[in-house]
Formats: C-alpha cells, structure tokens, sequence
C-alpha cells in the first residue's frame, strides 16, 4: 500500500484530505488520505480536538473530510467534527462496500483505512443527522409518550383498587383531572400539554420528575 510523508511541504492550501474514523470508548484509530496515497495512520484518544490539533499543524490551510460508523457514540463526535471545521458525515456500517478479504480480516486498522478510502472515492453515503433543537425536541416527545403510557397504567390498575367506580376507567380529558386529583397523591396529568404537532416542545416537564 503507497504511503507518503508529506512533511517537506508546509501549505496544503486546496489539497483535500480523507479521515477515516473507527471510534471506541478509550480511542480512535485514524487513518488520512489524500491523493490516492494513505499519508497517515495512528490511533489517538477519543478527542476531536486532539484530531483537529494533528491535521492543522501536519497538513496546515487543508480541506479536511472525515467519516465514522454509526454506533454507541451517536452524534456528539461528528458535532464536535464539524464545529472544529472537519466535514465529517456518519455512515451506516451496512453502507461501507467491503471485499471479501476486508470482511474476514475486520480490524480498528482496517475499518479506519477502508472509511478512508470509499471516503475519498466519495462512494459513502451519510445518515440523516438531527440538529440539537430537532433532538431536543424528540426527547420532549419521548417523554411525553412515557408519561402518556404510565397514565394508561395507573388507570387499569385504579380498578382492582376501587370497590365501585363511578365510571369505566378511561383516557379521556373529561375524566383524566378528576381520577388523578381523587385518587393518585402525585397526579401527572397536569405535567404534560396536549399533543402538538408544531408546538412539541412547549410540554412542561414536572418539577417532581
């Protein structure tokens, strides 16, 4: 595989370079391509400032393009990429073309060099990426789905306890007030706002919670 050193020159201005990511927990195996030639390869913490750091002092005034697989790491990696001005893109592992030799021999070495190399090739394709508001937001509609689905509950089970309803327990926002005031110490129905589709994140969130 040809590797070059391209320390005697100090401007890279124009010359694009391909960051191939396998990321874990404790580090990062990377490996930067451009050219065609793999001109580095290491493993580092997982920082990517520390990244940032060895690209602009080894390959100064570059473009950087990097990628990594979807995984346990989520999207904080690739927001913190592209705030420090490294085009990063995440790409789903089922997306990534392997030989049949890359698949046998799956290594940190070689998921970083072959991310590198269908990065440069441009065949990788990303994943939708949510901004922080549209995952703050999903958050507020999750929890409200919880808190939806712990009501039904605490409904059902009202009717083991109580000798005679006065009614079929029910969802409903005729009954909802009435049921979680009488009888729950702790009622939840005023902690959530009825469902919204353009105004999901206005729900209130329960002190108590």
């Amino acid at each position: 595989m040809p590797v070059s050193n391209l320390s005697h020159s100090r401007d890279f201005t124009g010359e694009n370079f391909y960051i191939g990511l396998d990321v874990h927990k404790k580090s990062w195996s990377v490996t930067v391509r451009t050219s065609n030639l793999e001109v580095g390869h290491f493993s580092q913490a997982p920082d990517p400032k520390a990244l940032h750091s060895y690209l602009t002092k080894k390959f100064p005034s570059g473009t950087y393009y990097s990628a990594y697989e979807a995984g346990f790491s989520g999207t904080s990696s690739h927001t913190a990429l592209c705030k420090f001005g490294i085009q990063n893109i995440i790409v789903h592992a089922g997306d990534i073309p392997n030989t049949d030799k890359e698949k046998k021999s799956k290594t940190d070495v070689h998921d970083s060099r072959t991310i590198a190399k269908y990065l440069e090739k441009g065949l990788l394709k990303p994943i939708h990426v949510l901004t922080d508001q549209q995952q703050e937001l999903r958050g507020y509609f999750r929890l409200r789905e919880s808190q939806v689905r712990d009501q039904y509950v605490e409904y059902y089970n009202m009717g083991s306890v109580l000798p005679k309803p006065p009614f079929e327990p029910t969802f409903s926002s005729k009954h909802s007030p009435f049921i979680l005031t009488t009888y729950l110490p702790n009622p939840v129905s005023h902690c959530i706002s009825p469902r919204s589709s353009s105004h999901l994140g206005n729900s209130p969130v329960c002190s108590s919670l």
